[in-house]
């Protein structure tokens, strides 16, 4: 890795590390909605590899460059180790195991009504998701971001859940509403994380803990959706 690119992951670490605020849905809020549109939107097709990342401590650039060399040795180690863990996850379809799931759960919330069918969509653009919230007669639409990863042998899969109304009544639940952009991250009205964990998962254990996390991050979602504030 050149300087260049470990200076390059070096900014979208600092930029990705400042997480949006959680967000319940209020019991207001669900009283006013009459169905949700329900999108997955899940890009990648194969189990990510990771590392945990280094700790420069007050080091200044120097240390953070260093700790970035480290981290790439680590991370080639890490994809080489995890290859036999890939192996029988070439048949298996984590999109469709997903969205199956989520019907299963989200067909039995009682407060908040989401249409079926759900809807998976393979870009996370802005763009896309703008598409997508446009053509929604429903009340609101529902973004489930889905990403799965392998690191020290430890599978973590997260739902990242975020709700923007499409409806008057409801955008007074906004914290800060943007009228130029309906997917502003002040527009949402619901924004949960939901992550599932297994340790020490095997190549003979991978698919059955995957299908796992998607049944936990999906009950968990649905649950959350069913208590508002």
């Amino acid at each position: 890795m050149n300087l260049r690119a470990i200076a390059l992951t070096i900014v979208m670490a600092a930029l990705t590390g400042c997480a949006a605020p959680q967000l319940s849905l209020t019991e207001q809020a669900q009283t006013n909605i009459d169905r949700v549109e329900g999108i997955l939107v899940i890009p990648q097709n194969n189990l990510d590899v990771t590392v945990q990342a280094t700790n420069p401590g007050n080091s200044g650039l120097l240390g953070a460059l260093i700790a970035s060399v480290i981290d790439s040795s680590r991370q080639s180690t890490a994809e080489k180790a995890a290859a036999p863990m890939l192996e029988p996850l070439r048949s298996y379809d984590f999109r469709t195991v997903m969205l199956n799931a989520s019907t299963d759960a989200l067909t039995k919330t009682d407060k908040v009504k989401v249409s079926m069918p759900l809807r998976v969509e393979v870009v996370a653009s802005d763009s896309s998701k703008r598409i997508a919230f446009d053509q929604s007669t429903a009340s609101a639409v529902l973004f489930c971001n889905v990403s799965y990863r392998l690191e020290s042998n430890n599978l973590i899969v997260a739902a990242s859940a975020e709700m923007y109304p499409k409806i008057e009544v409801l955008k007074q639940f906004s914290k800060k509403p943007e009228k130029n952009n309906p997917l502003d991250g002040g527009n949402a009205i619901y924004r949960k994380t939901f992550t599932f964990t297994k340790q020490a998962v095997t190549p003979s254990t991978i698919r059955d803990s995957l299908s796992e996390a998607a049944t936990n991050v999906t009950n968990q979602l649905a649950t959350d959706l069913n208590h508002g504030l």
